[in-house]
């Protein structure tokens, strides 16, 4: 006899059957080229300044160990654990495969004789926080720049070094990335902010090649100098530096960093350099305008010293560069408080064609 019922259900399943497959047409259809292939070389990337916690700027105008006190003063206001906490949330919600970290302090007391003990090392608290949300990062590179011992009158020395870091994911496969080719470069325009005590502030830059799916790109980390005078062009020699050994390279290049040179030149501070506008004209494009023409994606100050919020950004001075990519997406991270730093995060996703 007839079984209806398993002909109505026979036709049902056929019915659902073409309704997915009609979905599953149309999804494609409506995804974006660049994402609908699985099989595109596609690379995250992040800057990220972590503020060292003050700008030193009390060793200029007080006697010593009223700078000191002061200085120790804003760096406990910091508080780099919260912040290191809240950076890594923000790794944790984005998963870069490359990270671009300015910034990266160490702070000690030493005693002579005995060894440091650390105040707070940022890059050990970062790589904790992110350990203890289970995500897989390793430090590709660690830049030793500006390092500053001050004699204390207890005997002690305070020290002060800051870092270029570039992190990189360490839980993919070997087809997915493929790191080699580090490279460290220290720039020779510098400026020398505190004279009395005799130390240069030391900029830098680290590079780093990654193969992504068979095919290279260079990843370029960077932080450029803070201009103290509107006739100070240390940055720009810095800037014609970088562009230079860039220029060198033949892959397809990814440059991150802070260049404390507003892009869209809104601020009206000292940052109101041709630095940025120099590196779009090498051939390098500027990923955030590419994505949001018309919004000024404005990423310093959100605070000033001692945490104090500051009424609004007013520069676009973290900047993500790229040559010979398809750019597909950047953003904005860190922008609501509570801050992990006094910049705000620039995430970007880009496509290797070549």
């Amino acid at each position: 006899m007839f079984d209806r019922s398993k002909n109505n259900a026979g036709h049902r399943w056929r019915v659902l059957g073409s309704m997915l497959l009609v979905i599953t047409i149309l999804l494609a259809w409506s995804l974006p080229p660049a994402w609908a292939d699985s099989d595109k070389r596609i690379v995250k990337v992040m800057t990220r300044n972590m503020d060292a916690g003050t700008d030193l700027l009390y060793f200029f105008v007080e006697p010593l160990d009223v700078a000191l006190a002061d200085t120790l003063a804003e760096i406990y206001a910091s508080n780099f654990p919260v912040r290191a906490a809240l950076i890594a949330d923000e790794i944790a919600r984005e998963q870069p495969y490359l990270i671009s970290l300015q910034e990266v302090t160490l702070w000690q007391f030493i005693l002579p004789g005995y060894g440091p003990t650390d105040l707070a090392d940022q890059l050990n608290l970062l790589v904790a926080a992110l350990a203890a949300r289970n995500l897989h990062y390793e430090v590709v590179a660690s830049q030793d720049l500006t390092d500053i011992t001050v004699p204390l009158p207890t005997g002690w020395l305070f020290r002060f070094l800051d870092r270029n870091v570039v992190l990189a994911r360490s839980d993919l496969k070997q087809s997915e990335l493929a790191l080699s080719n580090i490279q460290t470069g220290i720039y020779e325009a510098r400026i020398q902010p505190i004279p009395a005590l005799g130390f240069f502030e030391i900029n830098g830059w680290i590079s780093v090649d990654a193969k992504i799916r068979g095919k290279s790109i260079r990843f370029f980390s960077t932080h450029l100098e803070s201009i103290t005078a509107p006739d100070d062009i240390t940055q720009e020699l810095q800037a014609i530096e970088l562009i230079k050994i860039m220029n060198r390279c033949k892959l397809p290049v990814i440059l991150a960093g802070d260049f404390n040179s507003d892009a869209d030149h809104t601020g009206l501070w000292f940052d109101q350099t041709p630095t940025a506008d120099w590196i779009v004209q090498a051939g390098y494009q500027d990923v955030w305008p590419a994505t949001h023409p018309g919004d000024p994606g404005l990423t310093w100050p959100l605070y000033s010293e001692d945490s104090i919020p500051y009424p609004a950004p007013l520069e676009r001075i973290d900047l993500i560069f790229a040559r010979d990519l398809t750019i597909l997406d950047t953003h904005l991270t860190g922008i609501a408080p509570p801050y992990g730093s006094d910049h705000a995060g620039v995430v970007s996703t880009l496509r290797i064609d070549k």
